[in-house]
This record gives C-alpha cells, sequence and structure tokens, in this order.
C-alpha cells in the first residue's frame, strides 16, 4: 500500500450556470488550456463524525479543517480501485494525503455500513493503523457523484477542473440532491505566478461536502 501526500497548493472555485460553460471552454481554449484527458465520473464517500466537525468547521470557515473521504472512478456501485483520502486545508493553500487501498466493491447506497466495515478491517490486515484509527471514529454521512473534465496551462503551471452534473445522497437521512450549477476549480502551486481568466465570475467557498450534507439534511440552512 503506498501513502502519498500532495505538495500545497491554492485552490480558487467559481459558480458557473449551464449556459455559460461553452463562452467558458472557448476562453479556456484561446488562453492556450489543453483538455488533460477524456471527461472522467468521480465518486467521493465522505466521512465525519458524530458531531459533524468537518462540516461545521467548514461552515464557521475555519483556516484550518479537514475533510475525509475514499474516492473512486467510473461506476458508483461496482467493483473499483479506492483511494482515502484526507485533505487538508491550511488559510489558503490546500494538500492531500493518499492512500491507495485496491480494488473493494460498494454494491449500493444499502451496503456503505458494510462497506465502511469492510474498510476499517481491510485497514487493519494491511497494519494501516494511523487510517484505521482516523476512520474507525468516524461514519460515512455522505455519497456524490459528478463528471469532471481537466485542464492545463503550461505556461502559466495551473490546472482548472470544471465538474457537472453533481449528485448527492445521505445514508443518514436517505435523502437526495443534484446541483444545478457547474463547479469550476483553479489550482496551482504556491510557487506559481496566478493569472485570473475568470475575472466575470462569482469566487465562492463552494464544499462539495458542505453542500450535500446541508442540502441532504432535514433542514436547509442557506449555503
Amino acid at each position: 500500500m503506498e501513502e502519498h501526500q500532495t505538495n500545497f497548493r491554492y485552490e480558487r472555485k467559481y459558480i458557473v450556470t449551464q449556459n455559460r460553460l461553452p463562452k467558458l471552454l472557448f476562453e479556456l481554449y484561446s488562453n492556450n488550456f489543453f483538455k488533460m484527458f477524456p471527461e472522467r465520473k468521480i465518486n467521493n464517500l465522505y466521512y465525519d463524525d458524530f458531531n459533524l466537525t468537518s462540516l461545521n468547521n467548514n461552515v464557521e470557515g475555519l483556516s484550518s479543517r479537514k475533510k475525509y473521504r475514499i474516492r473512486w472512478y467510473g461506476e458508483t456501485f461496482v467493483a473499483s480501485k479506492k483511494v482515502i483520502e484526507i485533505k487538508i486545508k491550511e488559510e489558503f493553500l490546500n494538500t492531500k494525503k493518499r492512500l491507495n487501498i485496491g480494488i473493494h466493491n460498494l454494491k449500493n447506497t444499502s451496503s456503505i455500513n458494510d462497506f465502511h466495515q469492510n474498510i476499517l478491517n481491510y485497514l487493519i490486515s494491511k497494519k494501516e493503523y494511523i487510517f484505521h484509527t482516523t476512520f474507525s471514529c468516524k461514519r460515512p454521512t455522505l455519497i456524490n457523484e459528478y463528471n469532471r473534465d481537466y485542464f492545463f496551462s503550461r505556461k502559466n503551471n495551473i490546472r482548472v477542473t470544471i465538474d457537472n452534473k453533481l449528485k448527492y445522497f445521505s445514508p443518514i437521512t436517505k435523502l437526495k440532491y443534484s446541483e444545478k450549477y457547474i463547479i469550476v476549480e483553479v489550482k496551482y502551486d504556491k510557487n506559481s505566478d496566478f493569472i485570473n481568466l475568470f475575472q466575470n465570475l462569482k469566487l465562492t467557498r463552494y464544499s462539495k461536502y458542505a453542500k450535500g450534507t446541508i442540502q441532504t439534511s432535514s433542514y436547509s440552512p442557506n449555503y
């Protein structure tokens, strides 16, 4: 099993309406961005403790906070390679700790708790005690999926991702939510020269975990 931590980088997020997408793509190509590879479907199973500490820290806007999830690509309910990710935010910089955990199968939404227990057992069998301790005191709180396109500018060393068709499901409340907007993320190293190509877009603190958890909860405060 391989553990990996990414370099700290900046992330800027923007909310885009569906009818704005063609113009956005034109702006990217006009500024020498190229598509890195075909669109991919991303799935995340988010974790939080029973006090929803990760959610509350995000809503309160704490400068230092963490999010916990398992990520995989392709169809949601199929045996596939899974990766544990701990996303760490320090002020305006972000990094991720990743652990490849091999092929596991989440069969359906009703089997999320069984899937969680299988992951814990697997971590013990591989002597990944730190990750086991971290995730054993949490529970699955949200599953989401979306389609992502990746663009990159070699000149500025900037990556742009475009997330579309976002869907959320809470294993706790059994509620669903579909996002009508497109989420654009601009990612660049702390040593890169950032050029803002999206001055006409709305900069946002959009968090998929926070938005999905709130919208699938039994209350719906503004977010």
